[in-house]
């Protein structure tokens, strides 16, 4: 799915990344993923959340500068090879992945699954990967007593 990925531009100094997260935290907004890199004066930090709209107030209010973008957000059973597939086949298609962070999960069970998120020039083209590499999958159903499976 297309999800909104808002890049922070947070001081690099201790306690930056905890307040945001706490003020998250407060107003019941979930973290779908994240990424943190830093330079000397200031740390990136790239989420994708579930309350798009909240999250923008949240950091209006909170003066914390940012950018917004919007990514693919795949799910991707919990196991060797699901991300392989789907980058896999975005090559067969001839699409430039520019970035991908990803999440996991640890439950040990094959319902179990994680996100990646990817930055590509052609988010449809991601989609469409990641639906096709999910086709050759057996029809099992799968069932989210660890992490939703989309």
């Amino acid at each position: 799915m297309i999800k909104t990925q808002f890049t922070l531009y947070l001081e690099n100094k201790p306690g930056a990344l905890a307040s945001i997260t706490r003020r998250l935290a407060a107003q019941k907004i979930n973290i779908e993923g994240i990424s943190v890199s830093e330079s000397t004066d200031v740390g990136l930090v790239q989420i994708v959340v579930d309350q798009d709209r909240a999250t923008r107030t949240l950091l209006k209010e909170a003066g914390v500068p940012f950018t917004v973008q919007d990514v693919a957000l795949v799910t991707l059973p919990h196991r060797p090879g699901a991300l392989s597939e789907v980058i896999s086949k975005l090559a067969e298609a001839r699409v430039n992945v520019n970035y991908v962070y990803a999440t996991g999960c640890h439950c040990g069970d094959e319902s179990c699954a994680c996100y990646a998120i990817i930055s590509a020039p052609n988010l449809q083209a991601v989609e469409k990967a990641w639906k096709e590499a999910g086709r050759r999958k057996t029809s099992r159903r799968r069932t989210a007593r660890c992490c939703p499976v989309y």
